[in-house]
């Protein structure tokens, strides 16, 4: 095996998965950073998505052991590389992983960027979030001009991802070549207990109720053409929105239950509802010592409406992104499949 010359953190994610994929697909030199506690089992499942015979690609990738918060692994991780894919990330809407949130994504990516300064790497894949984009009001769609409004009641999870940002464009300030990505709620095969994945799980078991929010979404093989593309490309300290359909989660929910089999939601769960909703579960888990499902800031998102721009990107590679309801029927397909 030639030596590396790709290096991906959170490579067992679903961003991170599906790029390690496309990535050795097209013949790069891959080299993996995975914590001693990971798994590769998703990474299996979504290389098998593509087809069987892409599972004997992983062996073409190098692993190695370490962790965002420890410094000396990334030094180690970055020998001989030239470029960093930063997908490492935590998201949670539960109030007992902010601390570990903000220490992931913020003091990880701090120490992604110092290292990748240090061993004087050639360019940074930073991925955000449209998390990090405030609302432009008037119903014009936020993109790569929006700013941050700290007055806003943003979630702890946006907050972690917008300080990591930060971090990065430090980082441009002090020589380091970088592209960031603000990917909307991606979708795609994926493990179905995490992140996003945990939405298309609601799909496939159905619900009776929707909220009247909305929001943008991207198919993730999108979010890793976009990654690859800007990465391939002489582009430096820019950020792009990836965002392929602004949706209301009533129609996302729809086209889920279309394309599993399921009843489609009937009944709209009020903002009293949805307070009350997560109050109750907060009391469940306290008594089940377990971990609330559905948050506080869960409830004010799913009644927030919020739309996306991603022109900049569309215009500058003349992209097309995958159609929402593709993504859904190839992903339900897929996890149909495997039950």
């Amino acid at each position: 095996m030639s030596t590396p010359n790709i290096l991906v953190t959170g490579a067992t994610g679903l961003v991170g998965a599906h790029l390690l994929h496309k990535l050795v697909t097209n013949g790069h030199q891959i080299r993996a950073l995975i914590r001693n506690t990971a798994s590769l089992t998703d990474v299996e499942n979504i290389f098998a998505f593509y087809n069987d015979a892409s599972i004997d690609l992983i062996q073409n990738i190098e692993w190695v052991t370490g962790d965002v918060l420890d410094y000396y692994s990334l030094e180690d991780a970055l020998a001989g590389i030239e470029k960093v894919y930063h997908a490492a990330a935590h998201v949670s809407f539960v109030p007992a992983q902010r601390k570990l949130m903000y220490r992931i994504n913020e003091e990880g990516t701090a120490n992604v960027v110092n290292a990748c300064i240090d061993a004087g790497i050639r360019k940074l894949c930073h991925v955000s979030s449209i998390a990090t984009l405030s609302d432009s009001g008037n119903g014009i769609p936020s993109d790569e001009t929006s700013v941050w409004l700290a007055g806003e009641r943003h979630s702890h999870y946006s907050k972690t991802k917008f300080l990591a940002e930060m971090e990065v464009w430090r980082g441009t300030k002090e020589g380091l070549p970088a592209v960031i990505v603000n990917p909307g709620v991606i979708l795609g095969p994926g493990n179905p207990a995490r992140s996003s994945g945990k939405l298309m799980e609601l799909g496939r078991k159905g619900s009776r109720f929707f909220t009247s929010g909305g929001t943008g979404y991207v198919d993730v093989r999108d979010v890793v053409n976009a990654m690859v593309m800007l990465m391939e490309s002489p582009i430096e300290d820019e950020r792009f929105v990836l965002v392929a359909e602004n949706l209301p989660f009533r129609q996302l929910l729809n086209l889920m239950a279309k394309h599993f089999g399921t009843l489609a939601p009937t009944r709209r769960a009020t903002p009293l509802l949805t307070s009350l909703a997560w109050r109750l579960d907060t009391l469940r888990a306290r008594l089940t010592s377990t971990e609330p499902r559905f948050t506080r800031e869960n409830a004010r998102t799913s009644n927030n409406t919020s739309h996306y721009s991603s022109d900049k990107f569309m215009n500058l590679f003349n992209y097309y992104f995958t159609p929402i309801e593709q993504t859904i029927a190839e992903t339900a397909a897929w996890m149909k499949k495997r039950s």
